[in-house]
């Protein structure tokens, strides 16, 4: 992890293991906390912060 932007974190990942460590950090996000209404992740991907929306 690269850096926070408000409610936004942002990673600095090897194109070729993205696909792999995407899962990876949806499922830590998501299961970070335990509340009454589930956590919902969205993954955005580019090559700058823009992008990625």
């Amino acid at each position: 992890m690269l850096l926070q932007v408000h409610d936004e974190l942002v990673f600095d990942v090897y194109k070729e293991e993205l696909e792999r460590i995407k899962p990876m950090i949806k499922h830590e996000m998501e299961n970070a906390f335990t509340l009454s209404v589930p956590l919902e992740v969205e993954l955005g991907e580019g090559l700058n912060w823009l992008e990625a929306h």
